[in-house]
């Protein structure tokens, strides 16, 4: 039941223009970057290169893709429950001998196929560059690998926002609100005179960053894989609570 209710999410992205509309204006934006940085690369002399030109791609294609990421799963998420809820599909789909659990995991796995080719967007311009100049495979596979954690991470946060409210707009809103502050809360060390490490641990442009450096360390993926299964658990626990009403 988990792979129909994602394959019908997956169905009904891929006819929605959203999905479409990123993947064009990402692309234009991404080469446009890829370009620049090549350009300016080039335009050093050996001493002046202070990091690998896979490295500059990496912090600058995967950094911009995951800001894209960010932006379009809160979009595509809230119509996976937000929307049915509005129009009462999703009572229907609750009425149907299927857990809340698949549920959920459904429209996640949906949610992630449709993210899928956001996140393959970078490795697939620094694919041009194959046979023209050496490359860190690793480094690139381990980027890609954060960024698609990452994906995961922000719908996760999408769907629980969704399931919160039966208006698409205000799940948006919320949803980019608490991507908000995972994003800035590592500034707070900044603002105080004492190290308050737990802040830039829960910064999830933290733990992206040394993917994108190349490192897959066990915190990096304990953290992001923690707060996917977070927030799925507090969808799951909401939709089963609203059944109970």
């Amino acid at each position: 039941m988990i792979g129909t209710i994602a394959a019908r999410e997956i169905r009904t992205g891929l006819v929605t223009p959203l999905l479409w509309v990123l993947l064009g204006s990402g692309q234009i934006v991404l080469a446009w970057i890829f370009l620049h940085v090549i350009e300016r690369f080039s335009g050093l002399e050996a001493s002046e290169r202070l990091v690998s030109l896979t490295q500059e791609l990496c912090v600058n294609l995967f950094g911009l893709a995951a800001v894209l990421t960010m932006l379009a799963a809160p979009l595509l998420a809230m119509r996976m429950l937000s929307a049915e809820l509005r129009d009462g599909s999703y009572e229907r789909l609750a009425g149907a001998p299927v857990r809340v659990g698949e549920i959920v995991l459904g429209k996640l796995i949906g949610l992630a196929v449709l993210l899928t080719p956001v996140c393959l967007l970078p490795a697939a311009n620094l694919a041009l560059l194959t046979g023209i100049t050496p490359l860190d495979l690793g480094q690139i596979a381990a980027a890609t690998l954060g960024l698609w954690l990452a994906a995961l991470f922000f719908g996760a946060i999408g769907l629980q926002a969704s399931s919160l409210t039966e208006q698409p707009g205000a799940a948006v809103l919320l949803a980019f609100g608490v991507l908000l502050l995972f994003s800035i809360i590592g500034q707070a060390e900044t603002l105080t005179a004492q190290d308050l490490s737990l802040f830039g641990w829960l910064a999830w442009n933290e733990h992206l960053f040394r993917f994108l450096l190349g490192m897959v360390r066990l915190s990096d993926l304990g953290y992001f894989l923690g707060f996917i299964g977070l927030f799925l658990a507090l969808t799951h626990r909401h939709l089963a609570n609203r059944q109970l009403d």
